[in-house]
């Protein structure tokens, strides 16, 4: 299922799990005093995407747009600081080529 096209349909909108999590939260984010305003609404995260289209509530938690935004940035960093780059991803701090070796030093 395509991410995007599914948090744009109506059945994710009006979905009993992410309705029924925004009521549990009282239309406020769960991490701030944030409430949902016409111009700020709240957003939903996914906890889990175990059931992703067939969200439950407890897969689910109410945000505001900035708490959303560190919970996803600490949660992508978290998931890949354990993942090993791949050489091609490391970028050389300085070019060591053309430089002499002495002593098993470099120069």
């Amino acid at each position: 299922m395509d991410y995007h096209k599914h948090i744009a349909s109506s059945k994710w909108r009006r979905g009993p799990a992410r309705l029924s999590e925004l009521e549990a939260a009282g239309h406020q984010c769960r991490l701030c005093p944030n409430e949902a305003t016409p111009d700020s609404p709240l957003e939903v995260h996914h906890r889990t995407y175990a059931n992703f289209g067939n969200e439950r509530v407890e897969d689910l938690t109410a945000l505001c747009s900035a708490c959303h935004r560190e919970v996803t940035n600490f949660l992508r960093a978290r998931n890949y600081a354990a993942v090993e780059p791949k050489r091609a991803d490391v970028v050389r701090l300085r070019d060591l080529r053309g430089f002499a070796v002495l002593e098993g030093k470099v120069a």
